[in-house]
């Protein structure tokens, strides 16, 4: 379809998407998508448009507001806006640009994430950065009208996301926190059913426990204790489901220094006993 829209050439076009049921539930989603070229004196404020947008800037320089932000776009430059809030675009002399919207149920992490990383919502990548490519790659889809892959679209906007969030200035500057962390995950994986302590854990990750443990929430939304907690846990669900084992082994087997401390910090977790918990899960029909 071709844009009527005021300071929109002609040639620009547009294509509208519905996406499916299943889409809706469970993956990144294109809503419309095209390829604008807009004249000077171009503008557009908009109090919501219940989507998130991606573009990137192909010609000239536009002007932007969201979230009591302010940038100018240059060619080049990929933006994400969250048009659920209010935003803004003014050019002055024209500009042109492949764009996407898009939505899902991780978009607005996505977001949130990216844009903390940043503290923008415009990025400059790597002309070769896959995010482009993607981008345009989605616009010929519906181009030369081929089949839609919603699983194959949504694999694309989130390589788009992805790419943006890995280059994130503060993702490059705590890479070796994120190399500790992945270090001490590993650990724990390996060696939960032991007793494990704040210094182990730091000793093994070569940081101080302090600077540990701030990271180490930091990457995985969890204290080192809780995630070891969490570990224990998700083990003995497993052995509960798979195994005839009684429950002070499980416990035994899983790092507890007694059954009834073990029952405690199950319930706690799963609002159940380890022993209705199992029971539940072999004998539904009993329930």
């Amino acid at each position: 379809m071709h844009s009527s829209e005021r300071h929109v050439t002609p040639d620009s076009d547009y294509y509208i998407y519905e996406p499916s049921t299943l889409a809706r539930e469970v993956y990144l989603y294109p809503l419309s998508s095209g390829h604008f070229r807009y004249t000077g004196g171009y503008r557009n404020i908009r109090r919501s448009f219940d989507s998130f947008e991606l573009f990137c800037v192909e010609e000239g320089s536009v002007e932007l507001k969201n979230h009591s932000m302010t940038f100018t776009a240059h060619p080049g430059q990929l933006v994400l806006l969250d048009c659920y809030s209010p935003h803004s675009y003014y050019s002055k002399d024209g500009w042109a640009c492949y764009w996407l919207h898009f939505d899902g149920q991780v978009a607005r992490a996505f977001y949130r994430r990216i844009t903390e990383a940043y503290g923008s919502f415009l990025f400059s990548l790597d002309q070769y950065s896959p995010a482009f490519l993607h981008l345009m790659n989605i616009y010929e889809c519906f181009r030369l009208s081929r089949p839609i892959d919603e699983a194959g679209i949504s694999s694309q906007i989130t390589s788009i996301l992805n790419s943006i969030l890995r280059g994130a200035p503060q993702v490059k500057k705590d890479l070796p926190a994120q190399e500790s962390v992945a270090s001490a995950v590993a650990y724990i994986s390996e060696h939960f059913r032991y007793p494990l302590s704040l210094n182990d854990l730091a000793q093994h990750a070569a940081v101080s426990p302090f600077y540990f443990t701030r990271v180490f929430r930091q990457e995985t939304g969890y204290t080192p204790h809780q995630y070891i907690i969490n570990t224990r846990i998700a083990n003995a669900k497993f052995l509960l489901r798979t195994t005839e084992d009684s429950v002070k082994d499980i416990a035994i087997q899983t790092g507890w220094n007694s059954e009834s401390t073990f029952c405690s910090a199950f319930r706690k977790s799963t609002g159940l006993t380890p022993s209705v918990y199992r029971k539940n899960r072999l004998y539904p029909e009993e329930n």
